[in-house]
């Protein structure tokens, strides 16, 4: 048997990727080969002029829908090169999160960009009633190609990526992907480089961490925040970031990009088309968390008053279970936002696992948590839900007979 040469190697590495990526994967591949075929047509290097419409780009906006990771909508790039009958939406796409929940908390999702067809990617919304727009994006065609060859880059990065819903979310993408194919484009003619200048900014971003951010166009889905408040912290909370990584609500982009230019000339200048209605409509919430978090102080206090010991366990079980969560996504996950958590401080399994000796902590314990509760209060850009807070009230409540000048209801 002869030596194995470079070619062979790429070729059989190349088999080996084909047979291992999922299907929409395959087809992404399927896609860049095109592109690639345009591309050599259309390389720098060529004497041929273009027309701007050679290629044709614009950004899709997806409305929220019900699922939770389908809060925020979405925003993809839409590319076409009608002479060559290419027509590709690229969109990042992520393993079924509904059906690996833990393979999602675990951090151990994997993504990745794909190409697909318009029409495919219109079925999913169509099925769920959820409206997209169409942005024309106003830009050179030098600028369209080079945007084309970045995502064609970016296909091959196959749909091995680390889930990142931060630093890889649809929005950002959208604006890094934009940056990367403008920043490297050249203007016929000249020798610079185009450059993407955001001019101006959603007035909310000043100030604001990406929680607040976010929870802004969440707050008439309150268990949505409920529930993310719980396992997105850490880098959320950060205020030292720039404009470009607070973009993570895909609906704040035709804001953004309709003040931006290139070469003094809007990205988007015109009204967009509506290519899905917006038929769906939540489900309206019966009750909020707070109201729960509520009903369950008043039963503590019911319970102290009865003296009703029995409740202490259930409320110990509770604070045990959000515990054993909390625990797990900071020690255990890799999931981004879940660097550290405030709710480990009142949401623990050490009350269940020193329980023998509850004497001699539960008035100290007691005291911590209601400074954290004031702490939560006073620092707005790390307020946790404040259901979370009620809940503390309640196990405080539990650990202290406050209502008939006990210190320490448990004997």
């Amino acid at each position: 048997m002869g030596k194995l040469t470079l070619s062979d190697v790429i070729k059989l590495l190349l088999v080996l990727l084909t047979a291992s990526l999922p299907l929409a994967a395959q087809e992404s591949a399927a896609a860049s080969e095109q592109v690639a075929a345009v591309e050599q047509q259309s390389s720098p290097d060529s004497q041929q002029e273009f027309d701007e419409d050679f290629v044709i780009a614009s950004l899709l906006i997806s409305e929220p829908g019900g699922a939770l990771y389908s809060r925020l909508g979405h925003a993809a790039l839409h590319l076409q090169c009608p002479e060559h009958n290419l027509d590709y939406v690229f969109t990042y796409a992520s393993e079924d999160i509904l059906q690996k929940p833990f393979t999602f908390l675990s951090g151990k999702l994997k993504m990745g960009l794909i190409a697909i067809s318009p029409d495919e990617y219109l079925e999913d919304y169509r099925n769920q009633g959820r409206g997209v727009r169409e942005y024309a994006l106003n830009l050179p065609i030098e600028a369209k190609r080079n945007l084309w060859r970045i995502l064609d880059n970016h296909l091959m990065e196959g749909q091995d990526l680390e889930f990142d819903y931060i630093r890889r979310g649809c929005a950002q993408s959208t604006l890094m992907f934009l940056k990367e194919g403008l920043n490297g484009a050249r203007t016929e003619g000249q020798s610079g480089e185009m450059r993407l200048e955001f001019n101006q900014w959603p007035d909310f971003f000043e100030g604001a961490s990406r929680r607040e951010i976010t929870y802004e166009h969440l707050k008439e889905h309150r268990w949505t925040t409920f529930f993310m408040h719980f396992i997105c912290n850490g880098i959320i909370d950060h205020l030292n970031c720039t404009n470009e990584q607070k973009t993570i609500i895909p609906a704040d982009l035709p804001f953004i990009l309709s003040h931006a230019t290139v070469d003094g000339v809007p990205v988007i200048d015109r009204e967009p088309e509506e290519v899905l209605p917006d038929v769906w409509q939540p489900k309206k919430e019966r009750f909020s968390p707070m109201v729960a978090a509520v009903l369950l102080l008043v039963l503590t206090i019911v319970c102290a008053l009865l003296k009703i010991k029995a409740w202490d366990y259930v409320l110990l079980g509770i604070q045990t279970i959000l515990g054993i969560a909390a625990v797990w996504l900071l020690l255990f996950s890799s999931l981004c936002c879940t660097e550290w958590s405030w709710l480990i401080i009142p949401f623990n399994p050490l009350p269940l696992i020193f329980w023998k000796w509850r004497r001699r902590w539960a008035l100290p314990y007691a005291v911590v948590l209601l400074v954290w509760s004031a702490f939560m209060l006073l620092w707005p850009h790390l307020l946790t839900d404040g259901a979370y807070i009620i809940l503390t009230l309640a196990i405080v409540t539990s650990y202290l007979g406050i209502f008939k000048n006990i210190v320490i209801v448990y004997e």
